[in-house]
């Protein structure tokens, strides 16, 4: 079952998300796992939780009205909480990749990390707090509307929304506090332990075995929900519930590991401890943060992204997958040894490769060959830039300098800034 679901995580990953809109900047992507989800809570609101809840009971449409309204602000809530990472990140200077809705909810992702243990825990936090916040604005309307008289339909279905959202919203508040990796409190404690004994990896692995012993109690309630379900006849109700809290907690249990793997992982490249979580220079970084101030406006170098990520040739794609994709979730990566550019790793283009064999294909095996078109010159005018990525349609150019040294990337985004 852990290969199977770590085959459907990586199939998660490598499906193309699709843009909706930009809150504050930030990109809103909907992943291709994320529909399916959003129809199965529905027909569950739809089905069993109101007519449970109303009574007398509504006719199906009524239901089916009322749970798109609570399924879209649920998950409109979901959005808040992940934009409240992205914004405290914001504040904390972390870059902002996009905030992406996918079968587990949804995540913020970024480009790298905290490089101070508060400013792990006031990003990890933000999130929680903005859920409980939601919670209790709800459960403050739905106070609110039980002080009103006799009880329209219209009445009736405000308030069943806002103690929808007021259980929902605290439980999602709770449950990403559980002290845990990869859970937003596991973060934040990691970030205290990290503050205070001043060893990241060692914080790290505490959280993780906090983490796993999370994954295996749910795993375990959700084997005492299936056989309960079973008993008691609510076969449907019950059982989807047990099985999705079995999926989560396998993925809880696989991303704690993996994340306690990539930390271990970059100590031993660093031969350092308590580092940036972000990769430095020598591991998978290559450039400097200021390299861009230095070019003259209008060129490719001031508008380029650096530090960047390059992909080693000689990685497999599995290792890929869970060292850097995990951390980096972009489309496009340039391949490189020691600052020389070998090639262009797309996801679209590793797709064509059957996943049984990502364990030992490298990326050089996968890779894009170099083309005149994949790079271009730092000191080149942004039109020649524009011109070049119209040509090999990557939305993507490797930047390098005048040695032939990586030093950045260009994305289509970023030329029309």
């Amino acid at each position: 079952m852990k290969d199977r679901l770590g085959s459907l995580l990586r199939y998660f990953r490598l499906s193309r998300p699709i843009p909706v809109g930009r809150l504050f900047g930030i990109p809103l992507m909907i992943d291709q796992s994320w529909p399916p989800v959003v129809l199965l809570h529905l027909w569950l609101l739809a089905s069993f939780w109101l007519p449970a809840r109303i009574q007398p009971a509504w006719p199906l449409w009524q239901n089916l009205l009322l749970g798109t309204l609570i399924t879209g602000l649920f998950f409109f809530s979901i959005v808040l909480h992940e934009l409240a990472h992205c914004l405290v990140a914001r504040i904390e200077g972390i870059e902002i990749h996009d905030i992406q809705l996918h079968i587990f909810g949804g995540w913020a992702r970024l480009v790298g990390e905290p490089r101070t243990a508060m400013a792990e825990f006031r990003v990890a936090v933000a999130g929680p707090a903005s859920s409980f916040l939601l919670g209790m604005g709800a459960m403050a309307g739905l106070l609110a509307l039980q002080q009103i008289g006799p009880r329209h339909w219209l009445l009736m279905g405000a308030v069943e929304t806002c103690y929808y959202l007021a259980i929902a919203n605290l439980f999602l508040a709770m449950f990403n506090l559980l002290p845990g990796l990869p859970l937003d409190g596991g973060r934040a404690v990691r970030a205290l332990l990290w503050h205070f004994r001043g060893d990241l990896l060692a914080a790290t692995r505490t959280t993780w075995r906090m983490g796993v012993t999370i994954a295996y109690l749910l795993i375990a309630y959700s084997l005492f929900l299936f056989f309960q379900a079973l008993a008691r006849g609510l076969f449907w109700q019950d059982f989807l519930f047990s099985t999705w809290l079995l999926v989560i907690a396998l993925f809880l249990r696989q991303a704690a590991e993996k994340d306690l793997r990539s930390r271990e992982r970059q100590e031993n490249r660093s031969g350092k401890k308590s580092e940036p979580l972000s990769p430095p220079p020598g591991r998978w970084g290559v450039g400097e943060a200021d390299l861009p101030s230095r070019f003259a406006p209008g060129t490719v170098g001031s508008r380029m992204h650096s530090p960047i990520v390059a992909v080693p040739p000689t990685l497999t794609v599995d290792d890929f997958i869970d060292e850097i994709l995990s951390e980096h979730r972009r489309i496009v990566f340039p391949v490189a040894h020691e600052g020389r550019l070998h090639g262009i790793l797309a996801l679209a283009h590793v797709r064509q490769f059957p996943r049984e064999q990502w364990s030992h294909l490298t990326i050089q095996e996968v890779m894009i060959p170099i083309a005149e078109d994949h790079f271009v010159d730092a000191h080149s005018p942004l039109p020649v830039a524009q011109e070049k990525m119209a040509r090999s349609r990557l939305s993507f150019l490797a930047v390098l300098d005048s040695q032939g040294l990586l030093v950045g990337t260009l994305f289509a985004s970023q030329l029309d800034a």
